[in-house]
């Protein structure tokens, strides 16, 4: 059954939509004894809307941007900076469909077979359920990225994002789900505006910081019961070891030694990696400190490692999301100054 369909909308390129209300809305899911729903059905949607997330996200043409409406799954060569789930789903691309290119949210109907749950997710904290299942795995809500994750079910993700649309995202300080980067509720950053990294001087900006964090329950919600998913003011990296949380740990034995590729931590000012000083959007870094406007430097001994240096959130063409084919980057094998030798500078000489 297919669930992508034309939606037109007057909205700008900012979180806060403005236009005709009936252009997202129906108030009675019926007008002239039509169903008001874009794809045609007459199934009613929470909060009124016309359509599902990817009813307005996802709907498979050729444009990347409709009607100022990003979107998470086309054709298109120009990919959002989040990646793309036409990988995953094989309708762009080489080697056809694959699980491993892609978050298997089940918006799309296109369900994880080989795993049974996310990646380094070993902690069961999730009450009588356990661990997320791969099943789960939603665009918003509780096995969601976006929107918050507390007291809301995930049979109704869209309750997570509620009014976010709406929100005066001016500032994104993580306050609200609206007021956080790309609705990812408690998360920091600079949004560019037509949702691409296209260059080093257009790009987004990433949260990071300089240390490692341990995992606790305060790494993946806020305590306070403000209702975001993590403390205003979060990186990237904490939303992602949300569920992957193994993946972001330092040895118990209290070596400092990582178990995995070190994120949000400082990239050191020295040796191969003090080469690194002009931003490459295929090696994204985090900030410290985000900047009024995207910056095409990179400060080595200031700026960090993110998850998102080395993966894209939604798809890509390579295996585990991953930005470049990791097969392909070998060391003395002429990929100088791509992949993994974009920081490990001197690795390819």
């Amino acid at each position: 059954m297919s669930i992508f369909f034309c939606l037109t909308l007057t909205a700008p390129v900012m979180a806060m939509v403005s236009g005709p209300c009936s252009d997202c809305h129906t108030m009675h899911n019926s007008q002239a004894d039509l169903a008001m729903n874009y794809d045609g059905s007459s199934t009613p949607n929470p909060y009124l809307t016309r359509a599902t997330c990817l009813g307005c996200h996802g709907q498979l043409g050729a444009d990347n941007i409709v009607d100022g409406i990003p979107q998470v799954n086309h054709t298109n060569t120009d990919d959002l900076a989040a990646g793309n789930f036409a990988y995953m789903l094989g309708t762009k691309g080489v080697g056809g469909a694959s699980d491993a290119k892609g978050h298997n949210v089940i918006d799309f109907g296109n369900l994880e077979d080989t795993l049974d749950s996310p990646p380094g997710m070993t902690m069961k904290h999730h009450g009588d359920e356990g661990e997320p299942r791969v099943e789960d795995f939603t665009c918003a809500g509780v096995y969601g990225c976006h929107g918050t994750g507390q007291d809301v079910g995930a049979s109704d993700p869209m309750a997570s994002i509620a009014g976010a649309h709406h929100a005066n995202d001016n500032t994104i300080d993580g306050t609200s789900v609206g007021k956080s980067y790309r609705f990812l509720s408690g998360v920091v950053g600079l949004e560019v505006t037509d949702w691409q990294n296209t260059d080093s001087n257009h790009h987004n900006e990433y949260s990071g910081q300089t240390s490692p964090i341990e995992p606790q329950c305060s790494n993946c919600h806020d305590m306070s019961g403000s209702g975001t998913t993590l403390p205003a003011g979060s990186t990237i990296t904490q939303l992602c070891t949300a569920c992957h949380i193994e993946m972001h740990q330092v040895d118990s034995s209290g070596d400092g030694i990582w178990l995995r590729h070190p994120s949000d931590i400082v990239i050191p000012n020295s040796g191969e990696y003090a080469a690194y000083t002009t931003y490459n959007i295929d090696a994204p870094i985090g900030r410290v400190t985000i900047p009024a406007s995207a910056s095409d430097t990179v400060t080595p001994g200031t700026d960090v490692v993110t998850c998102l240096s080395c993966h894209f959130a939604h798809g890509s063409d390579y295996p585990d999301l991953l930005r470049w084919d990791y097969d392909a980057i070998s060391a003395g094998g002429g990929s100088s100054g791509e992949g993994c030798f974009i920081c490990h500078s001197t690795k390819d000489d």
